[in-house]
């Protein structure tokens, strides 16, 4: 009976490891929870120093949709825990401490993350973290194609790769809004409340989390995303636009966009960064990257190779195409055939 199931606490104290219920994996053996969280994760490595027991691991985890919740307690109240990640691929991994504080080294910037605080970790960073002594955390595996079409979304374009400020945040405004919705959703979750994992509400809510992400984590897009929502972009916006879309095989130059806008280059400019966040040849080259996709998807029916869907969509460097392919899609466009033939 609901009347039956406790009232859910606002914050988690760190004393008992959330989502009691859905313990994934446990173990007292340092080789079996490296290979466990390897698999959750991502491949890494990990290092135990002192305590006895050395280790007693408890992982909790439970799922939305894409998005993963996830309690750790390494169970070492006396030394220290070390974990080195090489990347954590195609994910994002927000974190918080629940209880003591981890040591982190993110590409080359080091800080430390207390209780009451929250950090991003990037997919494409190589990092370390150093756990003291009855430490435990909670983590959220956020795929990096769900926040980049998220933030396509509000932008009203395609946006630069996305990149978070490594620095930790403060539980306040969107930062505490965000970790109290992802608390009641787990503590939901964990009594067996239906609510926020129905299949017609869950994917709302995770976008709502993912936007909520975006308005308390600092980001090279927080200047468009927090500004007020500009309304339909102007007539010379949507003229080249629809320009580029007609021709974008065919080489375009800055000189011809800013001739069939009718508005000087600087006015062109600003007018695709605030309404499509990107500049004009930024959105000619993702409009081209769309398209190359579109024809590699079609590619094992219709014959097409990497070389040949390439020049076809403009691009003269194949070198340069690939990497721009591989940062969009998050794979090469070799990948993207080769699967289909598979």
């Amino acid at each position: 009976m609901l009347t039956d199931i406790p009232a859910p606490s606002r914050f988690w104290s760190g004393e008992a490891l959330p989502l009691i219920q859905w313990n994934r994996f446990s173990s007292t053996d340092a080789g079996e929870v490296e290979a466990h969280m390897s698999r959750m994760f991502c491949p890494h490595r990990l290092a135990v120093r002192g305590g006895s027991p050395p280790i007693d691991f408890r992982h909790n985890q439970a799922q939305l949709r894409a998005l993963t919740f996830n309690a750790q307690d390494y169970g070492n109240p006396f030394g220290h825990i070390s974990i080195d990640v090489p990347q954590m691929g195609q994910n994002y991994l927000v974190q918080f401490s629940l209880n003591g504080t981890s040591f982190i080294r993110h590409d080359h910037d080091s800080f430390s993350l207390a209780p009451g605080q929250m950090c991003v970790l990037a997919p494409n960073a190589h990092f370390s973290q150093t756990f003291e002594a009855g430490y435990k955390h909670f983590t959220i595996k956020i795929p990096k194609a769900d926040l980049e079409r998220i933030l396509t979304q509000e932008l009203g374009g395609n946006p630069e790769e996305l990149v978070f400020s490594t620095r930790p945040v403060p539980l306040v405004g969107a930062a505490q809004a965000f970790a109290h919705l992802v608390r009641t959703i787990c503590d939901d979750i964990d009594y067996g409340i239906a609510g926020y994992t129905h299949p017609r509400a869950s994917g709302s809510v995770e976008d709502t989390l993912k936007r909520l992400l975006l308005a308390a984590v600092p980001h090279n897009h927080s200047d468009l995303f927090d500004a007020a929502p500009s309304g339909p972009a102007p007539y010379y916006v949507r003229r080249v636009e629809e320009y580029i879309r007609g021709h974008a095989c065919e080489p375009i130059s800055l000189d011809e966009m800013i001739e069939v806008s009718g508005i000087s280059a600087r006015s062109l400019h600003a007018g695709f960064r605030r309404f499509r966040g990107v500049t004009p040849m930024g959105y000619l080259k993702n409009v081209r990257l769309e398209l190359a996709r579109k024809m590699l998807l079609e590619g094992v029916e219709e014959g097409h190779n990497v070389t040949d869907v390439a020049l076809a969509c403009g691009f003269s460097h194949l070198s340069k195409f690939a990497r721009d392919y591989a940062d969009r899609f998050g794979e090469r466009p070799s990948a993207t055939l080769r699967q289909l033939k598979g």
